[in-house]
Protein backbone atom coordinates (compact mmCIF):
# COMPACT_ATOMS: atom_id res chain seq x y z
CA UNK A 1 0.00 0.00 0.00
CA UNK A 2 2.94 2.05 0.71
CA UNK A 3 4.41 2.62 -2.56
CA UNK A 4 0.29 2.66 -4.05
CA UNK A 5 -0.12 5.60 -1.94
CA UNK A 6 3.11 7.25 -3.07
CA UNK A 7 2.84 6.85 -6.79
CA UNK A 8 -0.62 8.24 -6.18
CA UNK A 9 0.31 11.24 -4.60
CA UNK A 10 3.33 11.22 -7.24
CA UNK A 11 0.64 11.20 -9.76
CA UNK A 12 -1.37 14.20 -8.89
CA UNK A 13 -0.19 16.66 -10.80
CA UNK A 14 -1.03 19.79 -8.29
CA UNK A 15 0.73 18.20 -5.41
CA UNK A 16 3.28 17.15 -7.67
CA UNK A 17 3.97 20.96 -8.63
CA UNK A 18 4.46 22.09 -5.25
CA UNK A 19 6.35 19.20 -3.68
CA UNK A 20 8.16 17.60 -7.27
CA UNK A 21 9.18 14.41 -6.09
CA UNK A 22 9.86 15.00 -2.80
CA UNK A 23 6.75 12.66 -0.90
CA UNK A 24 8.71 9.85 0.85
CA UNK A 25 7.68 7.33 4.14
CA UNK A 26 9.22 8.87 7.64
CA UNK A 27 12.00 10.66 7.13
CA UNK A 28 13.26 13.17 3.69
CA UNK A 29 16.61 11.01 2.52
CA UNK A 30 19.44 13.57 2.86
CA UNK A 31 19.98 13.02 -1.12
CA UNK A 32 17.18 15.25 -1.29
CA UNK A 33 16.57 19.07 -0.58
CA UNK A 34 14.21 21.86 -1.21
CA UNK A 35 11.00 22.67 0.07
CA UNK A 36 8.35 21.72 0.73
CA UNK A 37 7.96 18.20 1.06
CA UNK A 38 5.85 15.46 2.22
CA UNK A 39 6.67 12.66 5.03
CA UNK A 40 4.29 9.72 5.38
CA UNK A 41 4.50 7.02 8.77
CA UNK A 42 1.53 4.22 9.18
CA UNK A 43 0.39 5.30 12.53
CA UNK A 44 -1.94 2.04 12.57
CA UNK A 45 -2.34 -0.94 10.78
CA UNK A 46 -4.73 -3.69 12.75
CA UNK A 47 -5.82 -6.60 11.17
CA UNK A 48 -9.02 -7.90 10.85
CA UNK A 49 -10.20 -11.59 11.28
CA UNK A 50 -13.25 -13.86 10.80
CA UNK A 51 -13.78 -17.99 10.88
CA UNK A 52 -12.09 -17.98 8.07
CA UNK A 53 -8.64 -16.30 8.51
CA UNK A 54 -7.44 -12.94 8.21
CA UNK A 55 -9.53 -10.76 5.66
CA UNK A 56 -8.17 -9.23 2.76
CA UNK A 57 -9.93 -5.85 4.07
CA UNK A 58 -7.22 -3.34 5.66
CA UNK A 59 -7.72 -0.06 7.30
CA UNK A 60 -4.41 1.68 7.85
CA UNK A 61 -4.11 4.91 9.08
CA UNK A 62 -1.44 7.20 7.22
CA UNK A 63 0.34 10.68 8.90
CA UNK A 64 0.77 12.52 6.06
CA UNK A 65 3.16 15.96 7.25
CA UNK A 66 3.23 18.39 4.56
CA UNK A 67 6.82 20.49 5.90
CA UNK A 68 7.81 23.97 4.17
CA UNK A 69 9.86 27.38 5.39
CA UNK A 70 6.82 29.02 5.31
CA UNK A 71 2.93 28.29 7.17
CA UNK A 72 1.21 29.04 3.97
CA UNK A 73 3.14 26.32 1.52
CA UNK A 74 2.77 23.96 4.05
CA UNK A 75 -1.01 24.89 4.01
CA UNK A 76 -0.83 24.55 0.27
CA UNK A 77 0.58 21.85 0.12
CA UNK A 78 -1.95 19.99 2.92
CA UNK A 79 -5.10 21.47 1.38
CA UNK A 80 -4.07 20.12 -1.91
CA UNK A 81 -2.98 16.38 -0.37
CA UNK A 82 -6.88 16.79 1.79
CA UNK A 83 -8.65 18.26 -1.73
CA UNK A 84 -7.07 15.19 -3.48
CA UNK A 85 -7.14 12.39 -1.35
CA UNK A 86 -10.18 13.11 0.68
CA UNK A 87 -12.89 10.48 -0.33
CA UNK A 88 -10.48 8.92 -2.91
CA UNK A 89 -11.62 5.60 -4.35
CA UNK A 90 -9.71 3.93 -7.31
CA UNK A 91 -6.64 1.61 -7.83
CA UNK A 92 -3.02 2.04 -7.84
CA UNK A 93 -0.14 0.16 -8.28
CA UNK A 94 -2.51 -2.90 -7.78
CA UNK A 95 -3.63 -1.62 -4.20
CA UNK A 96 -7.46 -0.80 -4.55
CA UNK A 97 -7.98 2.28 -2.26
CA UNK A 98 -12.16 1.56 -1.47
CA UNK A 99 -11.97 4.62 0.42
CA UNK A 100 -9.65 7.27 1.99
CA UNK A 101 -10.68 9.47 4.58
CA UNK A 102 -9.37 12.03 5.99
CA UNK A 103 -9.51 11.89 10.41
CA UNK A 104 -7.93 14.41 11.82
CA UNK A 105 -5.45 17.82 11.14
CA UNK A 106 -2.71 19.35 13.19
CA UNK A 107 -0.76 22.97 12.36
CA UNK A 108 2.53 22.35 13.96
CA UNK A 109 5.58 24.33 13.98
CA UNK A 110 9.27 22.60 14.77
CA UNK A 111 10.88 25.31 16.94
CA UNK A 112 14.65 25.83 16.84
CA UNK A 113 17.29 27.31 18.72
CA UNK A 114 20.22 29.33 17.68
CA UNK A 115 20.51 29.90 13.89
CA UNK A 116 18.60 26.66 12.37
CA UNK A 117 15.50 27.56 10.31
CA UNK A 118 12.36 27.35 11.73
CA UNK A 119 10.14 25.01 9.64
CA UNK A 120 6.16 25.02 9.28
CA UNK A 121 4.33 21.15 9.50
CA UNK A 122 0.71 20.79 8.53
CA UNK A 123 -0.28 17.05 9.85
CA UNK A 124 -3.15 15.35 8.28
CA UNK A 125 -4.47 11.96 9.41
CA UNK A 126 -6.07 9.04 6.96
CA UNK A 127 -7.86 6.51 7.61
CA UNK A 128 -7.28 4.31 4.45
CA UNK A 129 -9.31 1.27 3.50
CA UNK A 130 -7.80 -0.88 1.30
CA UNK A 131 -6.93 -4.73 -0.22
CA UNK A 132 -4.69 -5.59 -2.78
CA UNK A 133 -5.79 -7.20 -6.20
CA UNK A 134 -5.33 -10.59 -6.30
Amino acid sequence: MNEALTALMLGHAPLAALVENRVHWRMQPRSVSGFPYVNLAVISDPRAYHMAGASALRSTRVQVDAWAETYAAAKAVSRTVDDFLSGYRGTSGGIHFQGVFVSDERDLTDKTTGEERQLFRISVDLQISWYKEA
